[in-house]
């Protein structure tokens, strides 16, 4: 999952859904696969090397996913599959290509294919652990994450990602752990020391939440683009425990790098008004409803802050729009 760190995927969302019986089809058949595939010598026999003229197109293809032109990548693989069908690298890039162009079923299907010829090695079974995470099936995702783990275990990538589809599973204590490797291996992984926080908060250990967030910006320090995430989520325990003076550094920070997140605007907004400064927390949060108008906590966070402020008739439209995005009816607040 890419620095996707509050989020996990990393995790991108997908338009598409699959029925369960077809996502069990598509786990099932790539597992029977895999262990039809299991001898690496008889994989690697039953591969067709490909032809000289087809590294050019391989190399343009890889050239254009570090470019991030996935659709061209796509484009080149399919020829080269049009033309030599068998060709099983050029088939495990395109179904790379397709995680990349977020269309995990797709790109399972691609991955299965490519198995019958070759066993998958483990950076594409991570990657084929990252498309169940893109099609929300976790359970799918943790394993075939622990699978690529099984073959090589130096991936802290790899760790990462398993900690975020355990934590999006509420299994915390494996969490815990899979960070905590992720971080053996690449000491200076902020997003993995900010999950770490996170988990530990989700376990109620606050104490050690906090060193982790402030180890993680401890981190990044002299970082070219830093991450608002560990500032947003270090200032939203500090507000918690009613410590604003040292909050507000941090969501100030944080907003400036990422001034269009409507979480970090309303964390503002509620240390405003705990402030008791409800001008800013009154401009702050319309700026936060302005980006994210569906968000009835928004509104009725902002409807808060105009009854403060004796602005009551704004304030009941904001109630009002708070019940109609919850699916609720009722009189005005007052």
């Amino acid at each position: 999952m890419s620095q996707a760190d509050q989020s996990l995927v990393p995790v991108k969302k997908v338009s598409e859904s699959l029925s369960t019986a077809r996502m069990m089809t598509i786990a099932s058949t790539l597992l029977l696969t895999l262990m039809a595939c299991k001898g690496r010598t008889l994989c690697a026999a039953q591969a067709i090397a490909p032809k000289d003229e087809s590294i050019s197109h391989l190399a343009q293809a890889k050239a254009d996913l570090e470019d991030g032109k996935y659709a061209e990548a796509e484009r080149i693989l399919r020829e080269r599959l049009a033309n030599q069908g068998s060709e099983v690298e050029a088939r495990y890039l395109l179904a790379y290509a397709l995680f990349r162009e977020n269309r995990p079923a797709d790109s399972l299907k691609e991955y299965t294919e490519a198995a019958r010829q070759r066993a998958p090695r483990a950076a594409e079974l991570k990657t084929v652990a990252l498309d169940y995470v893109l099609l929300k099936d976790y359970e799918d995702a943790e394993h075939w994450a622990r699978y690529s783990l099984s073959l090589d275990g130096s991936d802290a990538e790899a760790w990462y990602e398993l900690g975020r589809i355990e934590y999006t599973l509420n299994r915390f204590p494996p969490a815990v752990d899979a960070f905590q490797r992720a971080l053996q291996l690449d000491p200076v992984s902020v997003k993995a020391e900010n999950n770490l926080g996170l988990t530990f908060e989700a376990l109620n250990r606050t104490d050690e939440a906090l060193a982790a967030y402030r180890t993680a910006i401890a981190m990044q320090a002299s970082a070219p683009h830093p991450s608002e995430q560990p500032m947003f989520n270090l200032a939203r325990v500090l507000i918690d425990r009613n410590h604003l003076e040292q909050a507000l550094p941090l969501l100030q920070q944080a907003a400036q790098i990422a001034p269009r997140d409507w979480k970090i605007l309303a964390q503002l907004g509620r240390l405003y008004s705990e402030r008791g400064e409800l001008s800013a927390a009154r401009e702050t949060l319309e700026q936060a409803v302005t980006i994210e108008p569906r968000m009835a906590s928004l509104h009725f966070q902002l409807g808060q802050v105009y009854r403060k402020s004796g602005s009551l008739e704004k304030a009941n439209q904001e109630f009002a729009t708070t019940k109609d995005l919850l699916g609720t009816t009722s009189s005005s607040i007052k």
